[in-house]
């Protein structure tokens, strides 16, 4: 494969450091050429550390350039502490929309943000009411290139999920967890470890908080190399990586959500859009 070096003009003390500041971007696949490249959509572009912007001049985006740069930071630092991996070269596009139905006519979902691993490219939607949700859509990219490929989708958006750890309220993934346990409306582990896009069809907040719970409590209780190694062996090797089953991890992670206090003013409307 080729690869496009971008050099970026930087202020260093000795060689050894200018090269660590390089960014690598990848020559484009057609997939990603198929949208910055399409004659039918005309982008402006603006390259930003690790990042190549796409949008439309007159779009949303266009006129909120310093916030997106703001919002990318903090999603970068915010990756990389929770991969655990000191530093990250290889060049992330970018492609901004107005709303979800510009979205669904560009890519053919109707979503707010995706990623596509394997090439380089997040795609997002950025207005007045929708926030660009970087730290999830830009994980999924730079944990499949520095983890690998987990084939569990629970810890897959659980992480995503953990890692953009917003959703209306103070300590979310354990907070809003709190109100479906008492609700009873939470998903078996079992079925989330097995059969996460069809609990996530009947209920894609559930699945994706609960997830995001799960992946919390295992990697702030037990450590980054236990999830590290589960990611890639998978919840067969489950209870050889941590010495208790997923059924005994069950009944704890529930017994500890049940000791998380619940606001007197939680509203559980406010998800019905998701979390922002």
């Amino acid at each position: 494969m080729r690869i496009l070096i971008v050099a970026v003009i930087v202020v260093c003390a000795n060689w050894a450091e200018c090269f660590s500041q390089q960014i690598i971007f990848r020559q484009p696949s057609e997939y990603v050429l198929s949208f910055i490249g399409s004659d039918s959509v005309s982008f402006s572009s603006i390259n930003y550390d690790s990042y190549r912007i796409y949008f439309k001049d007159d779009s949303y985006t266009a006129s909120h350039l310093s916030e997106i740069k703001k919002e990318l930071d903090i999603a970068h630092s915010r990756i990389l502490s929770i991969l655990d991996v000191r530093e990250y070269h290889k060049g992330i596009y970018l492609i901004a929309v107005d709303s979800q139905e510009e979205m669904e006519e560009l890519m053919g979902y109707h979503i707010k943000g995706g990623a596509a691993k394997g090439h380089d490219l997040v795609f997002f939607v950025f207005s007045n009411t929708t926030r660009p949700q970087f730290k999830h859509e830009i994980f999924h990219l730079i944990s499949y290139e520095t983890w690998g490929l987990t084939e569990y989708r629970l810890l897959d958006e659980g992480a995503a999920t953990y890692t953009d750890n917003f959703c209306f309220y103070d300590n979310p993934m354990y907070t809003i967890n709190a109100y479906y346990r008492q609700q009873n409306e939470l998903f078996s582990f079992e079925s989330l470890v097995n059969d996460f896009d069809n609990q996530a069809r009947e209920n894609d907040v559930i699945a994706y908080i609960q997830s995001a719970g799960i992946f919390k409590y295992l990697y702030e209780k037990y450590g980054v190399e236990k999830i590290k190694q589960l990611w890639t062996e998978g919840f067969e090797e489950f209870s050889a990586i941590y010495g208790f089953s997923v059924a005994e991890l069950e009944v704890e992670w529930k017994d500890f959500i049940g000791t998380i206090p619940i606001p007197d003013n939680f509203d559980i409307a406010k998800l019905n859009e998701g979390c922002g």
